[in-house]
């Protein structure tokens, strides 16, 4: 298991992670994207990869207005419309999904090789934080095996109190 911690610039994700006996890279993603803006149209630019590495790095759940203050200690002439946009099609080309927390603030996460995880949200402080355990995936396959169904999207998010305000 895993425990992520609040989003910090010397907390970083490793660019290289393992998934299913496959090794993915940032720089996997990063075509992903490439590939998935050219089908659409748009051209490369540097801030769309500099939001696009950024997002990725990112070890917490960032809303949009996360990631914008993050870009602009790095890239200050970078707009929030530019980093609304790049989000918008960072999560359309797959490489992102959002999460909801019920607290009325949309985040975002990472989405390529952490497709089987849950959040633990604190209903009274709203602390959150990720278990990946390969048991998710394995329930997750039973029971949908078990109920002849196929799933297209998996999401678990348990409410409850953490020790701190239990």
């Amino acid at each position: 298991m895993q425990r992520i911690d609040s989003i910090t610039r010397n907390k970083l994700f490793d660019d290289l992670f393992t998934v299913d006996n496959r090794i993915y890279t940032m720089e996997k993603e990063i075509l992903i994207f490439e590939e998935y803006i050219q089908e659409k149209g748009l051209k490369h630019s540097q801030k769309r990869e500099y939001i696009l590495r950024t997002f990725l790095n990112t070890k917490k759940h960032v809303s949009a207005e996360d990631l914008f203050h993050l870009i602009r200690q790095e890239y200050p002439e970078v707009g929030f419309t530019t980093v609304y946009r790049t989000l918008k099609l960072i999560l359309s080309s797959g490489l992102g999904e959002m999460v909801d927390f019920d607290d009325g603030v949309r985040r975002y996460e990472r989405k390529l090789g952490r497709e089987y995880h849950a959040h633990f949200i604190c209903t009274k402080c709203g602390s959150n934080f990720e278990v990946f355990d390969e048991n998710i995936k394995n329930l997750s396959a039973q029971l949908s095996q078990k109920s002849n169904f196929t799933p297209q999207k998996h999401r678990l998010e348990i409410f409850g109190l953490c020790n701190e305000c239990s």
